[in-house]
């Protein structure tokens, strides 16, 4: 039996908001009421913040930073 391989816990300075590990290279990031703010996503250089649109049905990628940090940022403050 295969057993899916843990995703690593993220850590973030950004106040007010947690971080939730999805699966390999993915995170849901939430305040701290449990309003989901987005996911981030692990790319080449850093993080990719995306964030759900309703009207497109999907999810959006709002931009590329280097840290978990500023994706974090973009999502809670964007």
């Amino acid at each position: 039996m295969n057993l899916p391989a843990t995703v690593p816990p993220l850590e973030v300075a950004t106040p007010g908001v947690q971080v939730v590990p999805l699966a390999s290279g993915r995170w849901r990031v939430t305040s701290r009421s449990g309003r989901l703010l987005g996911h981030l996503e692990a790319a080449d250089d850093g993080f990719r913040a995306m964030r759900f649109s309703v009207r497109e049905r999907g999810f959006r990628m709002l931009g590329e930073y280097r840290t978990a940090t500023d994706a974090a940022d973009a999502l809670h403050y964007g």
